[in-house]
């Protein structure tokens, strides 16, 4: 990313039937007001080592969402009465792996 002091990632899941997952996670804390997550998506996915696998593809589906990897202390409560959070909703994202 061009903020030198933003911090995430990037990742292509390979999936069956031809298909693949692509992803950028931008932090929230950087410092640079102008920096556009969607261009930086846009930026990765026009790298030449990603765009051979985009290359003649079909958007099936497209989203975003907000994920929790602050540790223990950003956790929001995961029980509460009649139901539970599990997985992504209960903030146990796993980001070392």
């Amino acid at each position: 990313m061009h903020d030198s002091k933003a911090t995430g990632g990037t990742f292509v899941y390979h999936l069956d039937n031809h298909q693949i997952a692509v992803g950028l996670i931008v932090d929230l804390n950087y410092t640079n007001p102008h920096l556009s997550p969607f261009d930086e998506f846009q930026r990765f996915k026009h790298h030449p080592a990603i765009v051979k696998y985009l290359h003649d593809g079909e958007r099936l589906s497209f989203g975003a969402r907000a994920i929790a990897k602050g540790g223990l202390r950003s956790l929001p409560k995961q029980q509460f009465p009649g139901g539970l959070l599990i997985g992504c909703d209960a903030g146990t994202l796993n980001m070392a792996k």
